[in-house]
């Protein structure tokens, strides 16, 4: 027999000799009546273990079974994780390193020209405006068969509650949250840190 066909034939008995007995309000007004309603509640009661029981036959095999997959992939995935963990970490680091130099290297360059704006303005030599010696550093690394964004994201933790404005219900976080993300301003009472991840994906 299926498990539609079980389930059926259980919620049909259950609908005859119980469901059937509730009316959508009881009202008991004697003492018959309430020693019926015991014993309807002891046979609804009765029915629910029963169901849970049944329900209990058929999953638990299924969760032991996902326990002891789990328990079987878990290693394996743990060593992929700490593999890629450690590709991630070096990405983030040397992508770190290359755009902080491309960025002083810019900035550097910037001033440069400024200077040269400013003695040209008093001999009125004209200044071309000078390709740049790097270019930026953008947040994606494309490879030859995909691709890796780093992203950054905040992450927030209340150090004081008695601190944070009364606006953001001493710490609701998704209103932190909110309000940082709209205006970038600290909001006191809670460490905002930035983690930097990455985003990878085939071609």
């Amino acid at each position: 027999m299926t498990l539609e066909l079980v389930v059926q034939e259980f919620k049909d008995k259950v609908r005859q000799n119980f469901l059937a007995l509730v009316v959508d309000e009881i009202v008991i007004e004697n003492a018959d009546q309430l020693k019926n309603c015991s014993d309807l509640l002891a046979i609804g009661k009765s029915y629910e273990k029963d169901a849970v029981a049944k329900l209990a036959e058929i999953t638990a095999p299924i969760m032991a079974q996902e326990q002891a997959a789990r328990a079987a992939w878990k290693p394996t995935i743990n060593l992929i994780h700490m593999a890629w963990g450690r590709i991630d970490d070096a990405i983030i680091r040397y992508h770190a390193k290359i755009k902080r130099e491309a960025d002083a290297l810019l900035l550097m360059q910037m001033q440069e020209q400024a200077k040269k704006i400013e003695e040209a303005k008093e001999t009125g030599e004209v200044i071309e405006q000078e390709q740049a010696i790097v270019a930026p550093v953008t947040q994606t690394v494309r490879g030859n068969m995909g691709s890796t964004s780093i992203r950054e994201t905040f992450e927030y933790r209340i150090e004081d509650d008695n601190a944070i404005p009364r606006d953001l219900c001493s710490g609701d976080l998704k209103k932190i949250k909110a309000k940082h993300q709209y205006d970038k301003q600290p909001i006191p009472g809670v460490l905002i840190t930035v983690k930097t991840h990455t985003v990878s994906r085939f071609n």
